[in-house]
């Protein structure tokens, strides 16, 4: 076991020799909504809702393969509207959201995806001035993916993205106080910029 320890730390070692290493400050602007897979009654999705996060990010460029592998951590803040009964229901969520992307240069061009882990740190719902604590409704993990390009200028990094959802994010949502099963999920549009302190 000590030998399988000293081996992966060689390779470790080795591989961030090798590879190219940025890493930087990360702001995003998004746009989300809150999909409904499963139609339930007197519930309609709303228009999308602009949310943002920050964090960091980091990119590791393998030259051997010609691809790089680009971790970020992101504190994000995301909103999304249902109309439940004729009323418009307002959804706050925080998250740290992990997307690993993976990606190549074609020009100037990157082209990445790769799959994006979001952890639930607090959810409210708001009709009229009645706020509600509800996080115990949504699950606390979920696993989507992000698909996109990005460009980088001088020490700017910029990327649109679309993010998609890989498993359900809510499956009990209170309608006139009563619980009905619906299959929820997030979908957003990512824009980002990041820059490179080295």
């Amino acid at each position: 076991m000590k030998k399988l320890i000293l081996t992966l730390a060689l390779a470790f070692i080795g591989f961030s020799a090798s590879a190219q290493f940025t890493l930087g400050p990360r702001v995003t602007l998004t746009s989300s909504s809150l999909d409904l897979k499963d139609a339930v009654a007197n519930v309609a999705e709303g228009d999308s809702e602009f949310g943002y996060q920050f964090g960091v990010f980091m990119r590791f460029k393998v030259p051997v393969i010609g691809l790089y592998v680009q971790p970020e951590v992101l504190l994000s803040k995301q909103e999304s509207m249902l109309n439940i009964n004729s009323t418009d229901v307002d959804f706050s969520f925080n998250k740290i959201d992990v997307p690993i992307m993976v990606g190549g240069k074609i020009g100037p061009l990157r082209i990445n995806a790769g799959p994006s882990l979001s952890f639930l740190t607090s959810a409210e719902s708001t009709a009229g001035a009645v706020v509600t604590d509800i996080k115990d409704n949504y699950n606390s993990t979920t696993v989507g993916y992000q698909a996109g390009i990005g460009l980088d200028i001088l020490k700017f990094v910029i990327d649109v993205k679309y993010e998609g959802s890989l498993s359900t994010f809510g499956e009990n949502l209170t309608v006139g106080g009563t619980s009905v099963s619906t299959d929820q999920r997030t979908s957003q549009v990512v824009f980002a910029v990041g820059f490179k302190l080295f």
